[in-house]
């Protein structure tokens, strides 16, 4: 009976061993949600470093947008390596985006601008205080740029 129950137990030890490797590994953490808006920032910024050549009327405003876009992105990177710690290794680059019209316009940055504050926007709503004030600060100054600058 002894001999039984020891068996018993060591079958039960080991099953319970196996279930414990089994379990499956936690899943990978979800990428920032900054990560696209800063990324859509600095695209906005090389955007309106462009128009400012090819509408040289609008070079001024242009050159605002450039350096407000830069400066958004440059402070939703902070926010990020801020919350995450030091990263380990450099996020991979995104993929290239489509080719797109072969001379950007005033409306593909106002478009841009436009989409860019409602994604901001829509962030800040579900986001921490600090995390929601500074996406509220890029909303409204998008919002800014395209009543303003464009």
């Amino acid at each position: 009976m002894l001999l039984g129950a020891a068996a018993l137990l060591l079958t039960a030890g080991a099953g319970g061993c196996g279930l414990v490797g089994s379990t499956t590994p936690p899943a990978p953490p979800q990428p920032d949600a900054l990560l696209s808006l800063a990324a859509a920032a600095r695209a906005d910024a090389a955007l309106a470093r462009s128009l400012a050549t090819l509408v040289p009327q609008q070079a001024g405003a242009m050159q605002t947008v450039s350096a407000e876009r830069s400066a958004h992105a440059d402070a939703l990177v902070v926010e990020i390596v801020r919350a995450a710690g030091p990263p380990s290794p450099p996020p991979s680059p995104s993929p290239t985006p489509a080719p797109g019209p072969p001379q950007p316009t005033l409306g593909d940055l106002r478009t841009s601008l436009q989409r860019n504050q409602a994604a901001a926007a829509e962030l800040a709503r579900t986001s921490p205080a600090y995390r929601a004030g500074l996406l509220g600060s890029v909303a409204a100054a998008c919002a800014a740029e395209v009543a303003v600058l464009l």
